[in-house]
């Protein structure tokens, strides 16, 4: 129960910073455009002649001022292991940061956050802005005579909350851990709630249809082998890899895919990387 209280103070720490890093962010812009303002109307009250039309205070520029000096991003959840927008390369722009998301057991979600999601298919859900790649990943490959099989998709955090708890009851069960010792243990199978990829909703579980288990015997099915080697033609990448346990907080899932674009995709899964280690190169 203590690592559950952390957890939670954790996340109300990191919320209370967003929420001040917010409110300084629409100050800053406030004073900038009072300052502005009052550069350009001085200009207007002290010209001895006709000024330009670019030196004009004109009200589309005041509010095209206001909108810009007020305007968050897309996602409320990408503010990621720094606490801002990450980009992947100079090439990437805030409207794609969504894409880059981190969202780990150390980088809660913002408080709230839901995406706008389209159903895959079987009623399972996907990020809207992403669902088409995913629906072509697994067109191409059961264009292949592959037999893919979504078991898992966007997730509610009141969904996430049941299955982390009912995976501490199993732990518990399996090992005879209680407290700390067995949520610990949990959480590196099924993500503490609100730090979950699928309530961000940019992560889906695939298997094959004719082996449906959760284990690393996964790995060694068609269907894992091709999405391994195709994935990143559709901005999708393995999440979990082997080896990277201590980067991620969560144990090799050959099963689970993340969206992240092509571009990013492309060299994660060529170098044998995970996201925790992309963001920090990229930052």
């Amino acid at each position: 129960m203590r690592r559950y209280n952390e957890y939670e103070q954790e996340n109300r720490e990191l919320r209370k910073r967003k929420r001040k890093q917010a409110m300084q962010r629409k100050i800053l812009g406030f004073c900038v455009f009072t300052f502005l303002l009052g550069v350009l109307c001085g200009k207007i009250v002290f010209a001895k002649g006709p000024k330009e039309e670019s030196e004009q205070v004109t009200a589309e520029s005041i509010e095209n001022f206001v909108e810009l000096s007020n305007q968050e991003p897309d996602n409320p959840a990408s503010e990621g292991i720094s606490g801002n927008l990450l980009a992947a390369g100079e090439e990437t722009s805030k409207e794609e940061a969504w894409k880059l998301t981190l969202v780990n057991k150390w980088n809660p979600m913002e408080e709230g956050y839901k995406p706008a999601v389209a159903e895959i298919e079987n009623n399972y859900y996907f990020d809207a802005r992403a669902v088409g790649y995913l629906q072509e990943m697994l067109a191409a490959g059961r264009r292949e005579g592959l037999d893919f099989w979504v078991c898992s998709a966007y997730r509610t955090v009141e969904k996430q909350t049941d299955l982390f708890e009912d995976k501490v009851r199993r732990v518990t069960a399996e090992t005879g851990l209680t407290g700390d010792a067995a949520r610990e243990k949990a959480g590196t199978e099924v993500a503490f709630p609100g730090t979950s990829e699928h309530n961000l909703g940019l992560a889906v579980d695939i298997v094959a249809r004719d082996y449906q288990i959760l284990d690393e015997k996964q790995a060694r099915t068609e269907e894992a082998q091709w999405l391994k080697e195709n994935c990143w033609k559709y901005g999708f990448i393995l999440r979990y890899p082997t080896d990277k346990t201590e980067e991620t907080g969560i144990i090799f899932e050959p099963w689970h895919y993340r969206y992240v674009g092509e571009k990013a995709a492309k060299e994660i899964m060529e170098r044998g990387i995970c996201l925790e280690e992309y963001l920090d190169r990229v930052q």
